[in-house]
């Protein structure tokens, strides 16, 4: 869309600039240059613009990715936290945290009681991976954000 409103823009001074020129008359020609400016001068103004407001986009989904954290007060807590998390993400970082979360649950797995055997068993059983972190690593999960988590697997 920023392309298509520049390139119009463009087209149209330039469209103009070429009806002036062809009058002849230096008038015409220094309203020209002074629409050229202007439109230049707009246009420059209108980038700094976006850059502005796409920097601030960027802070403020840093700071609501800083601010969800996972919430291990319940299961459902945990899972809605954990929802919520994911849909701050972007689809490269929901991959990363996936990942994060796929790489703790083996490694609660092998620490709880059961083991890997306790694991499975609770995969057959149907239990999700987040059921399976939750019953092993609330405690060690509570209050973590995106990037705790990153931090905890390693």
């Amino acid at each position: 869309m920023k392309h298509t409103n520049q390139t119009t823009t463009l087209i149209s001074a330039t469209a103009m600039t070429l009806l002036l020129a062809a009058c002849g008359s230096d008038e015409g020609n220094n309203q020209a240059t002074n629409e050229a400016d202007t439109t230049a001068a707009v246009e420059e103004k209108g980038t700094k613009v976006i850059d502005n407001v796409e920097e601030m986009v960027r802070e403020k989904v840093a700071e609501i990715k800083e601010t969800i954290a996972l919430d291990t007060s319940s299961l459902d807590s945990f899972k809605s936290s954990l929802s919520a998390m994911r849909s701050s993400l972007s689809d490269d970082q929901a991959g990363q945290l996936r990942d994060a979360l796929g790489y703790l649950a083996k490694s609660s797995a092998k620490e709880s009681k059961g083991g890997l055997l306790g694991a499975a068993k609770s995969v057959a059983s149907g239990k999700s991976m987040e059921e399976i972190l939750y019953d092993n690593m609330a405690d060690k999960l509570d209050g973590l954000t995106f990037d705790d988590i990153l931090n905890l697997a390693g």
